[in-house]
């Protein structure tokens, strides 16, 4: 078995399981696999959050392709926090790395406990409620990585919070995904 067959069984428990819509999961890691590159980018990235984690993109697929990386997934919902857990299981039986942790509650729950080289969010809300929530669980000179919608304006993003958070933006474009890659300085 391949390691994208393996992959694609983690994410298909997800799938059976109604949290994951009807798509093709090859083309949701293929999507997910941009957040990949962009923290194989960086430097120094030890640990990484994916905040309404859900069926486990794209942090499943982060804890996959970066298997060095402490990989934190956090859902407030427990029946998909169980299900994260055993997908996270399956992956690391046969998939060797650091720990996969799941977490069963609302994100702004971990702030002032813990901050991240990098958060990602895929689908979680409207930019500001992203900022509000994510950027305080990213690390002084960490990046927050969003995914964009295809339609995405330049002016999605609030200056005012941006500046708030002495945060600065980038966009990071493949011809299939747009991600926001926003730095706090």
């Amino acid at each position: 078995m391949s390691a994208d067959t393996h992959l694609v069984g983690v994410l298909q428990l997800a799938k059976d399981g109604g949290v994951i819509g009807n798509t093709d999961l090859t083309i949701e890691i293929s999507r997910a696999r941009v957040f990949v590159d962009v923290i194989r980018s960086l430097s120094n990235v030890h640990s990484i959050l994916d905040i309404g984690s859900g069926g486990g993109l794209p942090g499943l697929v982060v804890a996959h392709d970066c298997p060095e990386a402490s990989i934190t997934l956090v859902d407030r919902r427990e029946k998909r926090t169980d299900l994260l857990q055993r997908q996270a299981h399956r992956l690391r039986r046969h998939v060797p790395g650091r720990p996969i942790e799941v977490i069963c509650a609302d994100v702004s729950a971990l702030h002032g406990k813990a901050t991240f080289d990098v958060v990602t969010a895929r689908s979680f809300g409207s930019p500001d409620v992203v900022l509000d929530i994510a950027l305080p669980l990213v690390s002084v000179g960490g990046r927050l990585l969003v995914s964009e919608p295809p339609d995405t304006t330049e002016n999605r993003w609030p200056l005012e919070l941006l500046a708030a958070w002495n945060a600065a933006i980038a966009a990071w474009k493949t011809p299939t995904t747009s991600l926001a890659v926003i730095q706090r300085q």
